[in-house]
């Protein structure tokens, strides 16, 4: 079970590195799938193993100057407050809930993953669409457990001006700083719900060395190719939820 945890995260970190987006998609499935975790505990997992993840591939793109801070300040101030929000509304929803919206969430991206083209950067920033996809972001990384770089990925591309690669690093940063705000509220409002350390430190240490992985081949990688055989990946886990939860 382990050895299938340690490529489980594998997957998630080579994602983030690679797409800034993508593999936290992936982590409240693994989860619930193959730890058997109820959606509420593996939600709350899933936040602490994302958002380390997420922290390190961060440091790496700090290092390499791409690091937007006035961006990432702009992002935060919508994001931070509406991922607290998401995981209060997370944890006051029934049961099954927050897989569906999962589940659903993961068709979309799928669909979106499959359909996009790729980004050019628009000379027209927007600074109303950066702190709107920001606030959904954060609340959606609240409410489901995953990081929201699907959003945050475009955002920073279409309407920041940065580039792929800048979207990318900045991306793991809002991840990582979301999925903490998220996490402590969930510590703080509601402490019932159990911690297993060894399996977020058995994926967190394989999803980082993943990450940075990812990072320095992302530009060595066809990225329509990969988007395309994820987005197979999440079709396959979706179908595999739906029928872990009739």
């Amino acid at each position: 079970m382990l050895i299938m945890l340690f490529f489980s995260a594998m997957l998630v970190g080579f994602s983030l590195g690679l797409m800034g987006a993508g593999g936290s998609i992936i982590a409240v499935p693994i989860l619930m799938l193959l730890m058997e975790m109820s959606e509420k505990v593996a939600i709350k997992h899933a936040l602490i193993i994302v958002g380390m993840i997420s922290l390190v591939g961060a440091i790496n793109g700090l290092r390499k100057n791409l690091i937007d801070a006035k961006v990432l300040t702009y992002f935060a101030l919508s994001s931070l407050p509406l991922a607290s929000v998401g995981a209060l509304v997370g944890h006051a929803l029934p049961n099954g809930w927050q897989t569906a919206i999962l589940v659903a969430l993961m068709l979309i991206s799928a669909f979106k993953m499959v359909a996009s083209k790729t980004l050019d950067s628009n000379t027209q920033k927007s600074l109303l669409i950066v702190l709107i996809s920001g606030g959904i972001a954060g609340f959606v990384t609240g409410l489901v457990g995953i990081g929201g770089g699907f959003l945050i990925v475009p955002a920073l591309v279409l309407y920041a001006g940065l580039n792929m690669q800048q979207a990318v690093a900045n991306s793991l940063v809002l991840i990582a700083i979301n999925a903490a705000a998220a996490f402590v509220t969930l510590n703080i409002a509601i402490d019932s719900l159990p911690t297993d350390w060894l399996v977020v430190s058995v994926m967190s240490i394989s999803g980082v060395i993943a990450v940075v992985g990812g990072q320095l081949i992302a530009a060595k990688i066809n990225q329509q190719i990969l988007k395309r055989g994820f987005a197979i990946c999440l079709l396959g886990v979706s179908v595999a939820l739906l029928v872990n939860q009739f």
